[in-house]
């Protein structure tokens, strides 16, 4: 069973969602999550996908030289978001990058830039540590 709630992004009505047990911010699995991050000795642009629930967990983070192919990659991704209101699956047919962020904002909901736009300047610093199976194993 699906359960609604409404939370205001915007001005507008979004709503959450009661599935599988857990409340989601929106009818999105998902959110990409964009900022700087240091990976080693070097600043990288990290996309983080992230759980649409309380906390927003990390699910995976992708990192790129520059900001230019974070954002390509966002373009990309985010139109494929898995959407509870398709049973938790990506979208068949997905459309264009524009054609979804005008679709997130009619539903009053933020697209992954909008997002990085309110948070700009307001989050520490991203860490990026990469672990080897061995170093799984042994934790």
């Amino acid at each position: 069973m699906v359960y609604i709630y409404r939370q205001r992004y915007f001005g507008k009505g979004a709503e959450m969602v009661f599935w599988q047990g857990t409340v989601y911010r929106d009818d999105r699995v998902f959110i990409l999550d964009l900022q700087l991050a240091s990976k080693g000795d070097r600043q990288v642009w990290a996309v983080t996908t992230r759980r649409n629930i309380d906390g927003f967990p990390p699910f995976r983070v992708d990192d790129f030289e520059t900001r230019e192919k974070a954002v390509e990659f966002i373009q990309r991704i985010e139109p494929t978001t898995p959407r509870i209101s398709f049973g938790g699956r990506p979208p068949n047919n997905p459309v264009s990058y524009d054609e979804y962020v005008l679709q997130l904002h009619e539903e009053g909901i933020p697209s992954a830039m909008d997002i990085h736009d309110l948070n700009s300047g307001g989050r520490g610093e991203l860490i990026i540590s990469e672990v080897t199976e061995a170093e799984l194993r042994n934790s």
